[in-house]
């Protein structure tokens, strides 16, 4: 498998279909792969992106900590597969020279990416087999219409079918999203 590094680029609001979206970042090339999350993953996502502690320990800081503990570290994020509209992640973990492999939601594997400061890679295939445009500042984005489909977390919102959400990923744009 090919891999692509990305970076964090962005989280918005998608108000058409009332989820979170992030958009990842392709380093080498002006690709983005936009990956719609759950409220709760956002706000830790968010709180990661920025540099700042809840209070109290979120679930993302709690297993970062527990890995700590146990001498274990988070080598690397791979988000390597979508099934049915549904992206898959795997963290790679080292402990005392072994890597292991944890199947995990992209979204809390980006949480975890962020507050470790690891490399985040997406399946090639995934990331350039779908075309995207340039996003443009947040205060750009136009208005959209707001309808009442809501996505599943760290579900695409879009057609049933995988070959039309692989149509339907290459004919949005940043203007069919809103910031919050």
């Amino acid at each position: 498998m090919s891999l692509a590094l990305v970076d964090f680029f962005d989280l918005r609001y998608d108000h058409r279909n009332k989820s979170p979206v992030i958009f990842l970042k392709d380093v080498r090339k002006e690709k983005y792969l936009p990956v719609w999350i759950g409220e709760l993953e956002a706000s830790s996502i968010e709180l990661a992106a920025i540099r700042r502690n809840a209070p109290r320990p979120l679930t993302h800081d709690l297993f970062v900590s527990v890995l700590h503990q146990l001498g274990a570290h988070i080598d690397r994020v791979v988000i390597d597969r979508l099934e049915s509209k549904t992206y898959f992640a795997t963290l790679i973990l080292e402990h005392d020279g072994r890597t292991m492999e944890v199947d995990s939601r992209p979204s809390d594997a980006i949480a975890l990416a962020l507050r470790e400061n690891v490399r985040i890679f997406v399946d090639e295939d995934l990331m350039y087999g779908i075309k995207f445009v340039e996003l443009s500042e947040p205060g750009a984005l136009e208005d959209d219409e707001e309808d009442d489909q809501e996505p599943e977390a760290e579900h695409p919102a879009g057609p049933d079918d995988e070959e039309e959400f692989l149509d339907f990923l290459k004919r949005i744009s940043p203007s069919d999203f809103k910031n919050s």
